[in-house]
């Protein structure tokens, strides 16, 4: 069953495993607190390491180093399937989102393929669930890869309730009312070119995958919508539940709790009748 998710983060890595304090005396006369760095989780060995170019396959690589030292290698895995990260790639103008799960290779490296469309800045989340994670199911982890060329930012629009893509008409509240740090759900009601509810294919573990950006400072959060009866399928921030639910064709609610109030965009991702799609939102959190 799929990994429970949630995500909501700041650039700061959420997790730290150890606080080592070391106290040493710097002379007979005085005492000294010597405070190190905390230990963390870390990106290692990441590609692309230099600028790459649009349109051409790149592989993005990395290994994530334990506060130990040695490779990251035991991940909670399920269906989908769900290798224990996801690899999330958005452009600074978030206008396109890139979502994988790699496969774990030999000592804990994964690796993936993937096409940067367009010249301009792109950021690299890598949110791994590591088997023993303890009251803090993932982490995020974060790089920056350019892409050559001159950048043409793309505007990023208004809010759509209606919206059709790829033959299927998306259906969602006509003013959500969505405030930070205050869970909400908002339902989308999706179509066929017939008129007919459509019927969902799991993706990765879950019926669909709201993935939040903030405007601006790219903050991520990330949820699931859930089958019904799906275990391990959940969503938690800071004690509240957030998940969402698909009881019925052409119906999908989706859990939301965004860290600060501003503009965010949502990249709806699912596979109505088997078609992967992906439908943007640009919502307001007060």
């Amino acid at each position: 069953m799929p990994v429970p998710t949630l995500i909501a983060m700041r650039r700061v890595v959420p997790l730290l495993l150890l606080l080592p304090l070391l106290a040493g005396c710097s002379s007979s006369s005085s005492n000294k607190i010597e405070i190190k760095p905390a230990r963390t989780y870390k990106l290692r060995g990441f590609l692309p390491a230099t600028p790459v170019s649009p349109g051409k396959p790149t592989a993005v690589a990395f290994t994530i180093g334990q506060p130990s030292g040695s490779a990251l290698t035991d991940y909670r895995t399920g269906a989908g399937p769900h290798t224990g990260v996801h690899l999330i790639i958005v452009s600074d103008d978030l206008s396109t989102i890139i979502h994988r799960h790699p496969p774990m290779q030999t000592g804990g490296r994964f690796l993936q393929r993937v096409v940067f469309p367009a010249p301009g800045r792109y950021r690299v989340i890598v949110d791994a669930y590591p088997r023993n994670g303890g009251p803090v199911p993932n982490f995020q982890l974060f790089k920056d890869v350019q892409v050559r060329g001159v950048p043409t930012p793309k505007p990023l629009g208004g809010y759509h309730a209606v919206q059709h893509v790829r033959g299927f008409t998306f259906s969602a509240p006509r003013r959500p009312r969505v405030r930070a740090i205050q869970s909400t759900l908002m339902t989308v009601h999706v179509t066929d070119a017939g008129g007919r509810p459509a019927r969902f294919i799991p993706w990765y573990g879950a019926l669909a995958h709201a993935i939040f950006f903030h405007v601006g400072t790219l903050d991520y959060f990330h949820t699931h919508v859930c089958a019904p009866g799906a275990n391990g399928c959940t969503s938690l921030l800071a004690g509240a539940r957030v998940t969402g639910r698909s009881s019925a064709p052409g119906k999908l609610t989706i859990g939301i709790l965004l860290p600060t109030p501003g503009t965010w965009k949502l990249f709806l991702q699912a596979r109505p009748n088997g078609r992967l799609v992906t439908v943007p939102y640009v919502l307001n959190a007060r």
